[in-house]
């Protein structure tokens, strides 16, 4: 191949990765999330007593239920499936609303599930539910909205 072709075929490389790297739009990037279009019932868990319970003793829950876990304080937060036979899957949720982290969870496991961070919330649903709305680790639930609507 000639110099000036072995040039342009450089270039054109160069160009195209140009144009797939800083203009593909919005490649991984955060989706901002309110729950409310996604769950008809979001249940919270605001209370030592409401989050010890959590969902034990409950078989199935809907794909349209969640139970949202807020704590007091930020700190590492763990949970576990003691008495609980339905499939789930939990996110870990920093105070900005950004989730940290997805988790599967086991049904009647006693082993203690725990943020590799400190988070103020977590959100338990039905298992694969994250998947299936294609809501992911890096996206953010806006806390207000279902903070608001707690009565």
């Amino acid at each position: 191949m000639s110099r000036p072709s072995q040039t342009y075929v450089q270039r054109s490389y160069k160009f195209y990765i140009f144009i797939f790297i800083f203009l593909s739009p919005n490649i991984g990037a955060a989706k901002s999330i309110d729950l409310n279009n996604y769950l008809d019932e979001i249940e919270i868990a605001n209370t030592f007593e409401l989050r010890k319970k959590g969902l034990m003793n409950i078989k199935n829950i809907s794909d349209d239920y969640g139970m949202f876990f807020a704590w007091d304080y930020t700190k590492t937060q763990c949970m576990w499936m003691k008495n609980t036979p339905a499939e789930l899957n939990v996110a870990y949720i920093n105070k900005n609303g950004k989730i940290i982290e997805i988790h599967h969870m086991e049904p009647f496991s006693e082993v203690s599930v725990c943020s590799s961070k400190p988070v103020l919330y977590a959100l338990e649903v039905k298992r694969d539910w994250f998947k299936h709305n294609k809501i992911q680790v890096g996206d953010i639930i806006n806390i207000n909205n279902i903070l608001s609507n707690d009565n």
